[in-house]
């Protein structure tokens, strides 16, 4: 039993923790408007961004578990300012969010490497000790009720407060909710705040909890799941974290695959065909309540239609 419950932490339960939380960041983003095809770049940048934080507090404090939680802190609010910049670019500029998007993406990745390479650099100078959110039941508890409660702030954030009410309305036609004297941009930068706080964790906990570490590349396309679970569990909070459950499930048991004679490469794509397969059957689906359909000013330019 005891080996059953290290394997389900150190595989399953972490993958579904950093699925859920980078979805639900998403989800709330999106839910302003805007097109979020940057999340795979931040996310490997903060993910990148954690490790080199944790090497640099490591070596300013002596209290290892205290160092590691102040980096991952600190690479959530890194990721959050980013991601503020990139709502407010996507809400004055007139300028499509799909290349606004990529272009961050794309830097995102540069960024990373720099990132990491830096913190490398500096723990060959001064062969600090990182300590890494251990797999233990206490600490995995811990991190599990956090993501649980993360869902229903969002859920709550989204659908009963009075700035989840303008977050949705921005989402739907931005130009009315200007008109009547809402400030467009101030709405989608808190958006893009509380979102890409909850993004920065994911990438965090990959590091400095799933898998202990840092290498070239680490995270690479794993955003991009955290946005398929987001549209599969169609950009609403509780959904978001059931349909986690099937991703996480599918990343982590599909490569083994290969154990039954499938060719490497097959097994190690079936998470991703999975994912693509589960996204195209759900957007087939017939949403009749209008909390499930997609903003409908997801991926238009506000800037343009001010100026129609």
């Amino acid at each position: 039993m005891s080996e059953f419950l290290d394997w389900f932490t150190r595989t399953l339960a972490s993958a579904y923790v950093v699925y859920t939380l980078a979805g639900i960041g998403n989800t709330v983003i999106e839910r302003s408007g805007v097109l979020n095809l940057a999340i795979d770049g931040l996310f490997v940048l903060s993910a990148s961004l954690a490790y080199t934080y944790a090497i640099q507090m490591s070596s300013l404090i002596q209290i290892g578990s205290l160092a590691t939680s102040i980096s991952l802190l600190l690479a959530a609010a890194t990721t959050a300012l980013l991601y503020s910049l990139f709502m407010v670019l996507n809400t004055v500029l007139p300028i499509s969010q799909g290349a606004i998007g990529l272009s961050f993406m794309f830097v995102g990745y540069g960024l990373a490497a720099v990132v990491g390479n830096i913190g490398r650099l500096i723990f060959s100078l001064r062969r600090v000790r990182i300590e890494y959110i251990g797999m233990t039941h206490v600490s995995a508890v811990l991190i599990y009720l956090a993501t649980i409660l993360a869902v229903v702030v969002a859920y709550l954030l989204l659908y009963k407060y009075k700035l989840g009410v303008l977050i949705r309305a921005v989402g739907e036609d931005p130009r009315l909710v200007s008109q009547i004297g809402v400030n467009v941009t101030y709405v989608r930068l808190l958006s893009g705040l509380l979102g890409g706080v909850l993004v920065g964790l994911g990438g965090a906990l990959f590091t400095l909890w799933r898998v202990g570490g840092w290498s070239q590349g680490q995270g690479l396309n794993h955003g991009w799941l955290a946005y398929a679970v987001s549209i599969a569990g169609w950009r609403y909070p509780p959904l978001v974290a059931l349909v986690s459950i099937f991703f996480s499930a599918a990343y982590v048991l599909l490569p083994h695959l290969q154990s039954l004679g499938l060719p490497v490469e097959v097994s190690t794509a079936a998470p991703y065909i999975t994912s693509i397969a589960l996204m195209v059957v759900v957007s087939t689906m017939h949403r009749k309540s209008r909390l499930l359909a997609d903003p409908k000013s997801l991926g238009r330019s506000f800037f343009r239609e001010e100026q129609v």
